[in-house]
């Protein structure tokens, strides 16, 4: 996490960046699978292949991707798997903590589900698509894959937003 000067605006720009330890893990498990792959013909499996060197394109370009995945500033939020759009607070009415498969998640309440996910990029829509699908929270940042601590994104989203009740 990264604070200084925001751009656009008054008041401090937070940004937080992916955590590295998830992409070196998923590289070495893309490395370790292209081995096995050469040096065992049961690896040798189309399926095999592409998962390996899915494993090792992602975790190359997480492990040496040095862009923030979040920013929060007083002008609004940026997520990028939402995309590259700053997001004005105004959209949403509050947020709440929520938990998906036992991992953390800030769920943002947009006030307009639909209009907001509009000003998403198409890879922000298509999370969001998917996130239905699977029955994941919507509108919600992941803290795990991210630089920065539950309790600690919370205090960031807290100056903009107010804490929704919990959902029955």
């Amino acid at each position: 996490m990264q604070v200084g000067g925001a751009k656009n605006g008054p008041g401090p720009l937070v940004d937080v960046y992916a955590s590295r330890r998830v992409y070196w893990l998923v590289l070495a498990i893309g490395c370790v699978g292209l081995v096995l792959v050469a040096a065992i013909d049961w690896f040798r499996q189309p399926y095999a292949i592409l998962v390996f060197v899915t494993a090792t394109l992602v975790g190359v370009r997480g492990a040496f991707d040095r862009r923030p995945k979040l920013s929060i500033s007083p002008r609004g939020i940026r997520y990028a798997r939402w995309g590259g759009a700053v997001v004005a607070w105004e959209e949403f009415a509050g947020y709440r903590r929520v938990s998906w498969r036992s991992l953390p998640h800030l769920q943002l309440i947009p006030r307009q589900a639909s209009q907001l996910t509009q000003k998403f990029s198409m890879l922000g829509r298509l999370e969001q698509f998917c996130a239905r699908l699977l029955r994941a929270p919507s509108f919600a940042i992941a803290v795990v894959p991210l630089e920065i601590d539950g309790v600690a994104l919370e205090e960031e989203v807290r100056k903009y937003l107010p804490q929704s009740p919990r959902q029955a």
